[in-house]
């Protein structure tokens, strides 16, 4: 476990980790270890070549490509477990989100510096690279706005989408099998 306690509550945990990975508490940076707990407010770093899998606390399944720094700036679970107020920050590569569902209010957000994507109870990728956000769903439905312009679609489950720096998301359509194979071959631990 880290030297250094977190004040934060936890989010989650390594569910799995293939090469280094890094995680930011105040001000401290320590390696990932399996097992490790991740907390609210920490900044994590997933090194060229490796790769890491996190489970949340609701049971959600966030995968992380190599090259990707994001942090969790909320996940926090009310009412016995039914709701969830989960945001994370991704500034630069690729996540994949399996979100479990919930009875109650299912807000999970990823923010980027050119969208928000917001997740209903779905498997989705998010990749960010400076001035763009692509979004692909593979069940579910995702809804993405642009921070700019604050015009908002709906992505719904085989589709993909994204946003550029200062513009609205483009509609949304249908992916192709190797489309939605490039960003499931990357982020797998």
């Amino acid at each position: 476990m880290r030297e250094v306690a977190a004040a934060e509550p936890q989010a989650g945990e390594v569910l799995a980790l293939f090469g280094q990975c890094f995680v930011e508490t105040a001000g401290r940076r320590n390696a990932l270890k399996l097992g490790d707990a991740v907390h609210i407010g920490d900044s994590l770093d997933v090194a060229a070549g490796a790769k890491l899998k996190l489970r949340m606390s609701d049971g959600s399944v966030i995968a992380v490509a190599s090259g990707t720094r994001f942090a969790i700036a909320d996940y926090r679970l009310g009412n016995g477990g039914e709701n969830r107020n989960a945001r994370l920050s991704l500034g630069e590569g690729l996540l994949r989100a399996v979100v479990s569902v919930l009875r109650g209010v299912p807000h999970f957000e990823v923010d980027t510096a050119t969208g928000v994507a917001a997740v209903r109870s779905t498997d989705s990728f998010i990749e960010t690279r400076p001035g763009s956000t692509q979004v692909g769903v593979l069940d579910g439905r995702v809804s993405l706005k642009s921070v700019a312009t604050g015009r908002e679609i709906v992505i719904p489950a085989r589709w993909g989408a994204r946003v550029e720096a200062g513009r609205d998301p483009v509609p949304a359509r249908v992916w192709t099998e190797a489309e939605f194979a490039d960003f499931i071959l990357a982020p797998s631990p």
